[in-house]
């Protein structure tokens, strides 16, 4: 193998899951000579520098790189070992996930074959306490059956509803119609290989998570393309910037490349799964960047790349206590928001109820 791959972590007080991450990438299928695995610790208090130290020292496809000072998110340590990397492509990972043993292998196979600017698959979600195991949502069918004959996956069902329900009701709502532009939808689909988004805005529909995606080194670098300083929304932002830009696109459809476990218990949970009024109005604001990013490109472009964000949004608030000043503030960040995504009937439908849900708790308000 010519190439090289570097594989960039950022890393806050996860200790407990730390090894168990860095071993995932260690052990994989394409051999770790082949891999350069960035650790960028944001200073750490738990001993994870330590940890990070320890795997620099005995592997030489490992680099540790210490902040000084906290970031407060994941977007500046990614930035920083995007600036420090060397390889040929780039990739991601939360160092409390694992990949799956043949993830980079498959990923890079891929990207080569195709010679496009990203590859990426599907990812399982891993409720570590609640004993089952989640396939991520894809708007296309798939043959997981087939790929996976002794697991069992539950649906995508974020919302916590009955199957049933979302799967007749609540994911047409949430998703829209069918954008069936490059690709039939009368069966199963395992590779989507377009030359560009507008050839299949569905992929966007798909949760713009960084972390099981391969990236050429020339899309990031000539584009300029960074994560920019949101505690959350930042990987929405960086997926869409990426896609929009890319020349050359493929999805694994049957593939899992990526396990992403759910900390559901009280006490050992990330800064993303805690939600207070600044997640919810920097991940507002990320919205508001992302929409502004998909002027000039269609209009289904514009709606499949924020909508089912905007209702994830609204269940996040809704199950959270807020004062009447905090929702003043997401008021207004949703109303910057309205002004400018206006793109279509459901989108329109979308923002009124939002500021209407939100003028009437701060009306209802006794604080």
């Amino acid at each position: 193998m010519d190439d090289k791959i570097s594989i960039i972590l950022p890393i806050f007080n996860v200790g407990p899951h730390l090894k168990g991450g860095i071993d995932s990438l260690i052990n994989q299928t394409i051999g770790n000579e082949n891999l350069e695995i960035i650790m960028v610790n944001d200073c750490s208090t738990d001993g994870s520098d330590k940890i990070i130290d320890e795997y620099a020292e005995k592997y030489d496809c490992c680099v540790a790189i210490h902040h000084e000072t906290n970031s407060g998110g994941a977007h500046t340590p990614r930035n920083t070992g995007i600036e420090a990397s060397t390889g040929d492509y780039i990739m991601f990972l939360d160092p409390d996930d694992r990949y799956t043993p043949d993830a980079c292998e498959r990923l890079y196979g891929t990207i080569k074959k195709y010679n496009t600017d990203i590859a990426f698959a599907r990812f399982r979600r891993i409720f570590e306490y609640g004993g089952y195991v989640q396939e991520s949502y894809s708007p296309y069918e798939a043959d997981l059956k087939s790929a996976y004959p002794d697991e069992t996956f539950e649906s995508a069902n974020f919302l916590d509803i009955p199957d049933v329900v979302w799967d007749n009701v609540v994911e047409r709502i949430l998703y829209g119609k069918t954008l069936e532009v490059t690709y039939p939808r009368n069966g199963p689909l395992d590779i989507i290989h377009v030359d560009n988004i507008e050839q299949e805005p569905d992929l966007l529909k798909i949760q713009p998570s960084v972390w099981c995606k391969i990236y050429k080194r020339e899309l990031l670098m000539d584009n300029n393309i960074r994560f920019k300083k949101y505690v959350t929304g930042d990987d929405m932002a960086f997926t869409l910037e990426t896609f929009l830009k890319a020349s050359g696109i493929v999805y694994l459809n049957n593939f899992m490349s990526y396990d992403y476990y759910i900390r559901d218990l009280p006490n050992d949970k990330s800064i993303t799964n805690t939600v207070n009024v600044r997640l919810l109005d920097e991940l507002m604001e990320a919205y508001i960047y992302c929409r502004k990013m998909t002027e000039g490109f269609s209009k289904e472009v514009q709606t499949v790349s924020l909508n089912p964000h905007l209702l994830h949004w609204m269940h996040t608030w809704k199950n959270s206590p807020f004062t009447k000043e905090e929702n003043k503030l997401l008021l207004n960040k949703v109303n910057k928001l309205k002004k400018i995504h206006q793109s279509d009937l459901k989108s329109k439908m979308l923002m009124s109820s939002m500021t209407t849900a939100l003028e009437t708790a701060i009306f209802t308000s006794r604080e």
